[in-house]
């Protein structure tokens, strides 16, 4: 199995499957990437009670995992999380403050459907300029005005729609699992 684009996904998606028969393509994203295990460390100890949600892009996604195993952090305040299970932990949580380690536009969504808790950046410049040029203005003429029209050759999108659906059969547990 091939996974892309990202490697740091690609360990998370391994290590949860656990599946050794994968190869792992070495990309990132270059904002994920740039949150490192030292940055999450400093600031696990500056703020030791905090929760950490912390997405499987990120390059301290291993790290986090390492801090709760050896106890600096209690392994059940550490949520490796997808970007709508970050939502879901935040509407629950009742923690005072989270450390949060993805794209920093992601904490106005996490401030919105919990205001009592302080959610916090693990890295302030973990901002992604080309995220902040897709706008619903942006989207909205784009539709209105038949513009930016992407053209994709007729075998791609069912040859998409196959691996798609391979990667939601994987994730899915069978009913003899449950």
């Amino acid at each position: 199995m091939l996974f892309c684009p990202d490697q740091f996904l690609g360990a998370h998606v391994q290590r949860s499957l656990q599946r050794e028969n994968m190869h792992i393509w070495l990309g990132e994203c270059h904002v994920h990437a740039g949150i490192n295990g030292a940055e999450l460390r400093e600031q696990v100890e500056a703020d030791p009670e905090a929760e950490l949600f912390i997405h499987p892009e990120c390059g301290c996604a291993t790290s986090a995992l390492y801090l709760a195993k050896s106890g600096v952090v209690p392994e059940e305040r550490t949520k490796i999380l997808s970007t709508s299970g970050m939502v879901t932990a935040a509407r629950e949580t009742t923690a005072k403050r989270v450390l949060v380690a993805t794209e920093t536009g992601m904490l106005h969504q996490l401030r919105k459907v919990n205001s009592h808790t302080e959610f916090a950046p693990v890295n302030r410049a973990a901002v992604c300029k080309y995220m902040k040029m897709i706008t619903p203005a942006k989207l909205l003429r784009s539709l209105q005005d038949m513009t930016d029209e992407v053209h994709v050759d007729c075998g791609v999108p069912e040859r998409a729609r196959r691996s798609v659906e391979r990667m939601i059969a994987i994730g899915t547990p069978s009913p003899a699992a449950e």
